[in-house]
């Protein structure tokens, strides 16, 4: 039988809590924790309604897309280079796209102080998204609900992320619209991916820095890559 809600959201902090000890990771913003029970729960709530993630029930699979959301805090706190470190400090405007089941941009605006616009063009993940961020108490978070095709990104954010959202030309194409010169996109990818990353971002982008990671996922670890390329 499937767990309580709360139960679920209990273990899933519990599972993130452990595999941040293991890495030596510490958010810098306070009631992190907390708020990813919050997440959790409410992830459980929804999840088999609108389908937002393939396991809403499953502590490690949650706990999985979690850590995997957490990557470039993660790099940024273990010195990785190419502007990680301030990319979600306070006053940075951050645009999550395709935001889904708040993998990443709920779980990063948790975790941080920056300003986050999620865009979900679905209306009824774009309320998950609301209600959650609500929950959580995240004031530092607006849901935009309306399609990328049907709004006009202005360059004005510092930083765009995106994971599992489209095909590298495409999702490089959308986040060049949206950033400001000189600011970052954060594109989250499988190593496979390489090769179609690089020739993505050769118009409006400099050269990307690739950052190679591992995360647990039940009794294996699967190895992921933050692409992060600087507008031009």
């Amino acid at each position: 039988m499937s767990k309580e809600p709360s139960a679920l959201g209990r273990a899933v902090r519990a599972a993130v809590a452990e595999e941040l000890t293991r890495i030596g990771y510490q958010p810098s913003r306070a009631g992190f924790l907390d708020r990813i029970e919050i997440f959790a729960t409410e992830l459980t709530l929804w999840g088999s309604k609108l389908n937002l993630t393939a396991a809403p029930d499953n502590p490690a699979e949650v706990a999985f897309h979690v850590i995997d959301s957490l990557a470039p805090l993660i790099l940024a706190q273990k010195g990785a280079r190419g502007g990680l470190a301030d990319a979600f400090a306070s006053g940075m405007h951050v645009l999550d796209l395709g935001s889904g089941a708040g993998f990443p941009g709920l779980i990063l605006a948790g975790a941080s102080d920056a300003d986050f616009v999620l865009l979900e063009a679905r209306r009824k993940r774009a309320s998950f998204l609301n209600a959650t961020a609500a929950g959580m108490g995240l004031t530092n978070v607006r849901v935009e609900s309306s399609r990328t095709d049907s709004i006009t990104l202005k360059p004005v954010y510092d930083v765009v992320t995106a994971r599992a959202f489209a095909e590298p030309e495409i999702v490089f194409k959308t986040a060049a619209v949206a950033l400001r010169p000189g600011s970052l996109f954060l594109f989250y990818a499988s190593p496979s991916q390489r090769p179609a990353i690089e020739a993505a971002c050769v118009a409006g982008f400099e050269p990307p820095a690739f950052h190679e990671y591992e995360i647990p996922r039940g009794k294996t670890r699967i190895a992921h890559t933050l692409a992060v390329a600087r507008r031009r």
